[in-house]
């Protein structure tokens, strides 16, 4: 069913109202439906610019197919997904034999039961008392747990 000029004229002063009063996710609904783009952008501005989420910025900018600004978050989660599989160590294996190690040299495997056992929030053990792997994850999986974590986002 095709709406008419003036039905969007009026879906868009609706959308409009809806934003100005602050309820966003309505006015993208109502935006979404019509198709205005400007709308759209508008509001993956203010999630983006002034409400520093990117992620739901990304989605209006998505829907409005506005490239500069998909582009700019797509490098920016490129980035940080970067970031969370770099490591060190495997740049140069024998350059923290004069450094400061954070970790303990006691491995986890030598300690008792009762110790705490330190593990980062996003490995897949998280929320459980599983005993550490003693194969260190490879960089596949690593990217592989990445991209799922950024799809259970999208």
């Amino acid at each position: 069913m095709a709406i008419s000029e003036a039905q969007k004229a009026e879906l868009i002063r609706r959308g409009n109202t809806l934003f100005n009063e602050g309820r966003f996710f309505e006015a993208g609904r109502v935006f979404t439906t019509v198709g205005y783009k400007t709308g759209l952008i508008r509001l993956g501005d203010l999630f983006y610019f002034e409400k520093e989420m990117p992620l739901v910025a990304y989605g209006f900018y998505r829907n409005a197919n506005h490239r500069p600004m998909l582009d700019k978050i797509g490098e920016g989660f490129v980035f940080a997904l970067k970031c969370l599989l770099y490591e060190p160590a495997a740049d140069n294996p024998k350059a923290d034999s004069g450094a400061k190690s954070v970790l303990p040299k006691k491995s986890v495997a030598s300690m008792g039961d009762d110790s705490v056992r330190v593990r980062q929030s996003n490995s897949p053990d998280a929320g459980s008392m599983a005993k550490p792997s003693a194969v260190p994850e490879t960089l596949d999986s690593k990217v592989a747990r990445a991209v799922a974590m950024l799809q259970k986002l999208g």
